[in-house]
């Protein structure tokens, strides 16, 4: 496994530098078409929705912009500053995020399907606020701690306790599927930090164990589990959101049945404008748009993995990594369940699903990308990272 020594950078100005356009425009065009995509999707999927509830066929569309407006000032601003300046947020922001967390599970707003996931009801969700928040406090932490996490005190003790602590008060949401990302993330960047491969071992152990436990222990999470392995014994007896999501990707063929034409949205498919956007994707363009939207995805990942490799120190590069995994891990799992490849859970398909927290916690984390990219492109350090093998 490869560790990243660096030398650290002394005396940088927080300021971002004269040229605010140097950064991968790859990224940038891919994050670009995604969003037209989403946008397209967003309003095919909730016109009548818009039309029945609101009197509006828009009103969704127009709250994803607004998120999407405040995600873009969010990505401006940043941009005018060394990503470093991160470091001084990470921890007042993992402790307010973990506040946030515990209040809500006491005076949080009871969903229709059980869940706490909200303070009041159509507000934003913390836990995705989560995401974000871990990233940047694990980054910063790894990168403190440096090669001293190759040690049990300094290492996989603190890391498990900071990952069970997050991942305790999201699932008790529960929100069993933003938990597991969560500690997807967390543990891919303590693998990629260096982290001593023993360590790395009995830590996923750990976590699979818990992760296992607590889909069994949940009642709707064993049963999703039931629905999924009697489905793969028989697909006819699959649950019912499986059945309308593999039969809104049948329904596409190769071409789909045309844009705003899909059937499965005005009521077979549940949460189809969230969850089960990538089905009247397949339903709507077809095997072809399905896959030009993971090709996409992909496209993204890649250039945000380059991002990270050319990074200049072990901080922007953690950063990079952690948010690119995030939004591939996060389109993986909801490709997953629509495809039923594992059992069927809430995970939003990022860029594509309607949801304002969602749209700007992923906003944000591509304008970290960018000011990381940037960052490599002006050559500010004189410092370079240097693989070993550790």
């Amino acid at each position: 496994m490869a560790a990243i020594n660096v030398v650290k950078k002394r005396g940088t100005s927080l300021w971002a530098g004269r040229n605010k356009f140097a950064f991968d425009y790859w990224l940038l065009l891919a994050t670009g078409a995604l969003l037209v995509i989403g946008f397209l999707m967003v309003y095919s999927t909730t016109f009548d929705l818009g039309d029945r509830f609101e009197s509006n066929p828009v009103y969704f569309v127009m709250r994803q912009l607004a998120a999407f407006g405040l995600g873009l000032a969010v990505i401006i601003v940043l941009i005018q500053f060394d990503y470093h300046i991160l470091r001084y947020a990470s921890v007042p922001l993992i402790l307010v995020t973990m506040l946030i967390l515990f209040l809500m599970l006491i005076f949080g707003q009871v969903d229709e399907y059980g869940a706490i996931r909200t303070l009041s009801a159509g507000s934003y969700q913390p836990s995705e606020l989560a995401k974000l928040a871990m990233i940047l406090y694990i980054a910063h932490w790894l990168d403190s701690k440096g090669e001293r996490i190759k040690t049990l005190n300094y290492g996989l003790f603190p890391f498990a306790a900071i990952t069970g602590i997050m991942f305790g008060l999201i699932v008790f949401q529960p929100a069993l599927s933003a938990a597991i990302l969560i500690v997807m993330i967390s543990f891919t960047l303590f693998f990629v930090a260096g982290a001593d491969l023993k360590q790395a071992m009995i830590a996923g152990a750990l976590l699979m164990g818990v992760i296992v436990i607590m889909m069994f222990a949940l009642p709707h999470a064993s049963q999703r589990i039931d629905d999924f392995m009697t489905g793969f014994r028989d697909p006819q007896q699959a649950s019912y959101q499986v059945r309308q999501a593999l039969g809104a990707l049948a329904n596409g063929g190769y071409f789909g049945v045309g844009l705003g034409k899909g059937d499965q949205k005005f009521g077979p498919l549940p949460l189809a404008h969230t969850d089960g956007v990538f089905a009247i994707v397949g339903e709507e363009t077809g095997l072809l748009g399905s896959v030009g939207v993971v090709l996409l995805l992909a496209f993204l990942a890649w250039r945000g993995f380059r991002v990270a490799t050319r990074a200049r120190d072990t901080y922007g590069f953690l950063l990079a990594v952690g948010v690119t995994v995030w939004i591939a891990y996060q389109a993986l799992i909801n490709i997953a369940v629509i495809t039923a490849v594992i059992p069927f859970t809430g995970m939003p398909m990022p860029f594509l699903s309607y949801g304002g927290s969602s749209m700007l916690m992923t906003m944000i984390g591509i304008g970290i990308l960018l000011n990381v990219s940037r960052d490599a492109a002006l050559g500010r350090h004189s410092s370079r990272r240097q693989p070993t093998n550790g």
